[in-house]
């Protein structure tokens, strides 16, 4: 009897002891991680540098004016004057905090809007303020798919690449995404269905095999906001649930060449592994 009472309790520490040393997701961040600061840049007080006071944590951005950013830092950029409300959330496995803080922006700098990607993009401030693009069918790969990370090949749809017109009636064709100048704004125009990738077919309800990936039904995503971002490989993020041309589960899509009226796009498969090519034109 007492050999089996010393075995039950050496169980029962065993358990408390799995239990205590058992997975955590960490502790959630704090006040102090939310923490940002911001600072007018030396080009224009009208861009605002932020900059996130935990580089540990994944930081969204919310610019107050309709576009969104992520990182530890980011550039938010305001032509016209007004008070904006900047929101920073920051993640971890444990949690989300956020918080805010508004900035005062004193006068008009119009000139902000005379960028060559912005004119490209929306006809700029001497032209109707929007553009309207379409995916180019008539050309040779306006469709198609590399390695991620690139090979020496570079930028090219090296592992496939859709013939003229190749995927009629799938619900990529008839799609417009429309480019305001005028508070960034974004639509997404798919007349009822879009082009989705097949592993991604549950995730929209009523999907349907079409030309081996999946036709989904999908309604149109209007005011939505787009950013654009500069640099070595210059982006441009679309915001919720709008994307451009074939959907691989991401919505950030690099630049690889811009003119008045066309437009080629890489951009990320959601698994990783592999780059998307996209060729448009203007409507």
């Amino acid at each position: 009897m007492k050999t089996k009472l010393i075995l039950a309790l050496s169980i029962l520490s065993l358990l408390m002891a799995c239990k205590k040393d058992g997975p955590t997701l960490g502790d959630a961040p704090t006040d102090a991680d939310a923490v940002f600061t911001t600072v007018a840049s030396s080009i224009s007080p009208n861009i605002i540098e932020l900059t996130a006071v935990n580089k540990t944590m994944q930081c969204l951005w919310e610019f107050g004016n309709g576009i969104k950013a992520t990182g530890t830092t980011a550039t938010a950029t305001y032509p016209y004057a007004g008070t904006y409300t900047i929101k920073l959330t920051v993640f971890n496995k444990g949690g989300s905090k956020s918080s805010t803080q508004q900035i005062v922006i004193a006068n008009d700098d119009l000139g902000l809007l005379n960028n060559p990607y912005y004119n490209k993009l929306t006809g700029g401030t001497s032209g109707t303020g929007s553009k309207t693009w379409v995916v180019d069918s008539a050309f040779a790969a306006h469709l198609g798919v590399g390695p991620d990370p690139e090979s020496a090949l570079g930028s090219t749809p090296e592992y496939w690449a859709a013939g003229a017109s190749e995927k009629v009636n799938c619900g990529l064709y008839d799609d417009k995404y429309v480019f305001h100048l005028q508070g960034f704004k974004f639509d997404m125009i798919n007349n009822g269905d879009v082009y989705i990738h097949n592993t991604l077919s549950a995730q929209f309800p009523g999907s349907f095999q079409n030309l081996y990936d999946y036709t989904a039904p999908y309604s149109d995503q209007m005011n939505e906001s787009w950013n654009l971002v500069e640099g070595e490989q210059t982006t441009i993020s679309i915001s919720n649930n709008a994307f451009i041309g074939f959907y691989t589960g991401v919505n950030t899509y690099r630049i690889l060449d811009i003119t008045d009226s066309t437009m080629h796009l890489q951009y990320k498969h959601h698994e990783g592994g592999l780059n998307w090519y996209l060729k448009l034109k203007t409507e």
